[in-house]
C-alpha cells in the first residue's frame, strides 16, 4: 500500500480540452496535445487502438505508472481507475512481475522458437483456477483466442452459425465483430436477428452471426428454436463488461448451458475481462456454470500481451491431431509467460488476501460514488462484481440495469463525459465512455479510493449540479 499524496496542481497548460479533445481556453498547448498531433502524422488517428483516441478524449499521453498511479508527459499525476482496461490487476509495474520478466530476458531469452518449460508451468497454474481448461493454447490477444475458440466449435460440431449478444464485444475478428453499440432503433424489435457488421470491409462470415438480446432467456430460446440446429456455438461474456458492468440474471447462464446441450452446440465463455477479476476462477467458478470452451486474457498477463483458449481434452483433440490449425510465432513467448507466471503465483498463493483487497476497494469505490450522487441529487447507479465496477449516470433513478438496451435507454452519456473530463483535470482517470468499467487493482488502497472519491465529488459538484 502506498501513502496518499496531495492532489496535483494543474496549471493553465493542463488539458484545457473541449468535448472533441481540442485545446480551448489555454494559449499554451500541453505536451500531451503536441505529442498526439505529432503521432497523427505517423499513426492512423494518433494511436494503434481507436479506444485510446476517441474524439471526446481529453489529450493524455502517458509517461509512466507505478502502483495505483499514472503520470502523463506534462508531469500530472492521476489515480488510475482504468488500469489499462483491466490487465493491471496487481497495479502498474508490480515488483514480482518486473523481476520475473527481467530474469527471463537476461538469463534465458525473450523468444526461443521452441517449446519451453515456463509455458507448461503457466498452463498448469491456469488449470488450478480454471479446471474446465484441461488443454489450452496461448495467443497474444483476446481477439486471437476468441477467433480460435469459434473455429474449434465449428470444427467439432460441423456447423457454422454463432449466437452472440447485444453489447458483448469479442474482438474484431470476422466471425464475431458486430456493431455491439448500435443505436436502439437499429436493433430488431423481436430481440434477435442477423448481426450488423462492426466495420466496413468485413466478409461473408458475419452473415453466420445471430445477435440476441442479452440476459433475456425467453428471447434466446426463441432464437435457438429458429437457428439452433445450425448453431456451432453460443458465445457470451458471462458478466457483461462492454456495456458497463452488468451481472447475469439468476437463471441466464444455466439456461444457456442447458440449451447448448439440447442443441448439441458449444457454450463459449469470453472471460477476457472477468477471468481472474470476477474471482480467482472467473465468472464460471463464481456462478458454478461451466462452458465447453473458455477464453482468458487481460489480467493473467499483468500488463503483457497474452490470451488463452481451452477446453476438455476431447474437444482439444482437433488441434492435437492436426484437424484444426492453431499457431503464431509469438504465441506463448517466454517474456509474457514469465509475467503470467508471476501474476498467477500471487493470485494462487496469496488468494485470500488479494481478493479480499480487491473486493474491499471496489466495494468502497461503488458505495462512495453512490453516496456522492445521492448528496448531489443526481440519479445514478453502480454495479460491480469482484474487481470491476461501473458508475451509470441515469436520466431517472433505477434499481438495476440488466442489458445493453437498458443502459443505452437510461444513461446520460454526455453528462458522464463531462464528469470524466472534470475528474481527469483533478487527477483521477477513468474512461470517458460510460460503457467502459472501472478496474481497481491490488495496488489501490482504501485511502487511494477515498482520495479519488473526494476529487470526483468536487468534479461532480462543478459539472452535474
Amino acid at each position: 500500500m502506498r501513502e496518499t499524496v496531495n492532489p496535483p496542481s494543474f496549471g493553465a497548460t493542463h488539458m484545457n480540452g473541449s468535448l472533441n479533445g481540442s485545446s480551448s481556453a489555454s494559449t499554451t498547448q500541453s505536451e500531451s496535445a503536441r505529442l498526439l498531433k505529432r503521432a497523427r502524422q505517423s499513426l492512423a488517428g494518433g494511436d494503434s487502438s481507436s479506444m485510446r483516441v476517441l474524439p471526446y478524449h481529453l489529450p493524455l499521453v502517458a509517461d509512466r505508472g507505478e502502483g495505483s498511479r499514472l503520470w502523463d508527459v506534462d508531469g500530472n499525476e492521476y489515480i488510475d481507475l482504468n488500469m489499462a482496461y483491466g490487465p493491471l490487476i496487481l497495479g502498474h509495474r508490480p515488483k514480482a512481475v518486473i523481476e520475473a520478466v527481467t530474469r527471463q530476458i537476461t538469463e534465458r531469452g525473450s523468444q526461443l522458437g521452441f517449446p519451453t518449460e515456463i509455458t507448461t508451468r503457466v498452463a498448469e497454474k491456469i488449470k488450478v483456477l480454471f479446471p474446465s481448461m484441461e488443454l489450452m493454447r496461448f495467443a497474444n490477444s483476446g481477439t486471437e483466442a476468441v477467433a480460435s475458440a469459434i473455429r474449434l466449435a465449428r470444427t467439432v460440431t460441423g456447423k457454422n452459425k454463432i449466437i452472440i449478444f447485444e453489447g458483448n464485444y469479442h474482438g474484431w475478428s470476422e466471425a464475431v465483430f458486430h456493431r455491439y453499440h448500435a443505436p436502439i432503433e437499429q436493433l430488431p424489435a423481436c430481440g434477435f436477428g442477423p448481426a450488423i457488421p462492426g466495420t466496413a470491409g468485413m466478409g461473408d462470415d458475419a452473415l453466420n452471426a445471430i445477435v440476441v438480446r442479452w440476459n433475456d432467456l425467453e428471447t434466446f430460446y426463441r432464437a435457438m428454436e429458429m437457428y439452433g440446429d445450425e448453431v456451432a456455438a453460443v458465445i457470451t461474456e458471462p458478466i457483461m463488461g462492454n456495456a458497463g458492468l452488468l451481472p447475469p440474471r439468476d437463471q441466464f447462464l444455466p439456461g444457456l448451458r442447458e440449451a447448448t446441450v439440447d442443441y448439441d452446440c458449444m457454450l463459449i465463455f469470453d472471460e477476457v475481462i472477468t477471468g481472474f477479476r470476477a474471482g480467482p476462477g472467473g465468472a464460471q467458478d463464481l456462478y458454478a456454470v461451466y462452458p465447453d470452451i473458455t477464453v482468458v486474457s487481460k489480467a493473467v498477463g499483468g500488463g503483457y500481451p497474452i490470451s488463452a483458449f481451452g477446453a476438455s481434452k476431447d474437444l482439444m483433440q482437433s488441434i492435437v491431431n492436426g484437424r484444426m490449425f492453431h499457431g503464431g510465432v509469438f504465441s506463448g513467448n517466454a517474456v509474457v509467460m514469465a509475467a503470467a507466471d508471476a501474476v498467477l503465483d500471487r493470485l494462487i498463493h496469496d488468494k485470500d488476501a488479494v481478493y479480499s483487497q480487491l473486493n474491499a476497494v471496489t466495494g468502497r469505490l461503488c458505495s462512495g460514488l453512490e453516496e456522492i450522487m445521492a448528496r448531489l441529487g443526481v440519479p445514478a447507479h453502480t454495479q460491480h462484481v469482484g474487481a470491476a465496477a461501473s458508475l451509470f449516470l441515469t436520466k431517472t433513478p433505477v434499481e438495476r440495469l440488466y442489458d445493453y438496451r437498458e443502459v443505452r435507454e437510461n444513461c446520460e452519456f454526455e453528462k458522464f463525459i463531462e464528469l470524466q473530463h472534470a475528474a481527469q483535470r483533478r487527477g483521477v482517470y477513468f474512461h470517458p465512455n460510460q460503457f467502459e468499467p472501472m478496474f481497481p487493482s491490488v495496488a489501490h488502497s482504501i485511502a487511494d479510493i477515498d482520495e479519488a472519491l473526494d476529487r470526483i465529488e468536487d468534479a461532480a459538484r462543478c459539472t452535474l449540479k
